[in-house]
């Protein structure tokens, strides 16, 4: 009997190698179709898997988010990434905390990377669905999408929405965030309007550092000569007097 074993363990160990050669060399060009973006659940389910602990099923999917399309040895360039899909991942992960940044945080610094420049806009109005209504907490997002609005997407009607909420958001929000709308404003030659939101805020605003206040004396100063330039070209009037 030991005999016997002995003489068939060194071919069944050769079948089974042989087996295993002919299933690698006929598999090994096949792979699973796990996609990159899943499909995005309803909010009530979502609400019921929970099982009454948002946060955890929170920070469970948004981990799942920001890896996929990069697990089970994938990478995957950002490209490929449905964004319309994305956009509302986000927006659904608000939905169970919105107070959070893991997830702003993760759209504009790492999804908005993508080598499809239009997709950023997916991104943008996230940001702005995300933090619009409450500029004073959420300020730093709007900034965000400001940039990539007027940089990126080379968009400036959209990077000058996007910067509205910013103009009236509070004494708690930095000079240069709600200065952000008059700098669109210029770069869209809307001298008069970049200058009455400097103005507004020179008038308005509490506590202004002296390098501050002397930025806005010296635009201030410089826009009125500008909106002198423009509209002596516009209709033939005399400069203001220097």
């Amino acid at each position: 009997m030991q005999y016997r074993l002995r003489y068939y363990l060194p071919v069944l160990f050769l079948a089974a190698l042989v087996i295993q050669v002919s299933f690698w060399t006929y598999s090994r060009t096949i792979k699973p179709d796990l996609g990159i973006v899943p499909d995005v659940p309803g909010r009530s389910s979502v609400k019921a898997l929970s099982f009454g602990d948002e946060q955890f099923f929170f920070r469970l999917l948004a981990l799942q988010i920001q890896i996929s399309g990069d697990t089970f040895g994938r990478s995957t360039a950002l490209y490929k990434y449905d964004y319309k899909k994305l956009n509302q991942w986000f927006i659904l992960l608000d939905s169970l905390d919105d107070e959070s940044d893991f997830v702003p945080t993760m759209a504009s610094f790492y999804f908005s990377q993508t080598q499809n420049r239009p997709d950023v806009r997916y991104v943008v109005d996230y940001l702005y669905t995300h933090a619009a209504h409450r500029p004073q907490k959420k300020w730093w997002w709007l900034v965000q999408a400001v940039y990539l609005a007027n940089h990126v997407l080379k968009d400036k009607d959209l990077a000058l929405q996007m910067a509205k909420p910013l103009e009236n958001a509070g004494d708690d929000v930095p000079i240069f965030a709600r200065q952000m709308p008059a700098f669109i404003h210029e770069q869209r030659g809307e001298f008069d309007d970049a200058l009455r939101i400097m103005q507004d805020i020179q008038k308005n605003h509490k506590n202004l550092s002296a390098g501050e206040l002397n930025f806005m004396k010296y635009f201030v100063e410089e826009r009125l000569k500008r909106l002198d330039t423009v509209t002596k070209e516009r209709s033939g009037a005399p400069l203001r007097a220097q």
